[in-house]
């Protein structure tokens, strides 16, 4: 692995905005123009429990999780990602569903299905680029494809 620090536009994310007609292969946008932070998490389910032989302290067991990335930037249109987000800003359910892939910089894929969770925006200031925000929530656990 290269040495150095992290420059976190080298990472790579990408919707799922549709399929080929003809392949059935899933049609995929690049996640990227008009964002400018992103933040990942895992939202762990933790179990704290105290035994009899710990004096009191507690072990922590996680029982479960799930891959977030919260996205934040202004409004683009015409890109066709953010348009393709917005365009579901008032489904639920399914209609909020679509593949999503994250490329890292080491080349390590995490892709799975997601749920695009509290889209918001664009608003801020009248003189100022319309704020907007994504929350993409992965649906069960992710495959994960090592470097090559």
């Amino acid at each position: 692995m290269a040495e150095g620090l992290l420059i976190n536009s080298k990472h790579t994310f990408e919707i799922g905005t549709g399929t080929d007609a003809t392949t059935e292969e899933i049609l995929y946008s690049r996640l990227a123009k008009g964002f400018s932070n992103f933040e990942p998490a895992t939202n762990e389910e933790n179990d704290q429990t105290a035994y009899l032989d710990s004096d009191g302290w507690l072990t922590t067991t996680v029982m479960g999780g799930q891959l977030t990335l919260n996205f934040s930037g202004h409004r683009f249109y015409g890109d066709e990602a953010q348009d393709y987000i917005f365009s579901k800003q008032f489904e639920l359910g399914a209609g909020r569903e679509a593949p999503f892939r994250w490329t890292l910089p080491s080349g390590v894929i995490i892709e799975g299905p997601a749920t695009f969770a509290e889209i918001t925006g664009g608003g801020g200031d009248a003189i100022a680029k319309g704020e907007i925000t994504v929350a993409v929530h992965i649906n069960g656990k992710p495959t994960i494809t090592p470097a090559v």
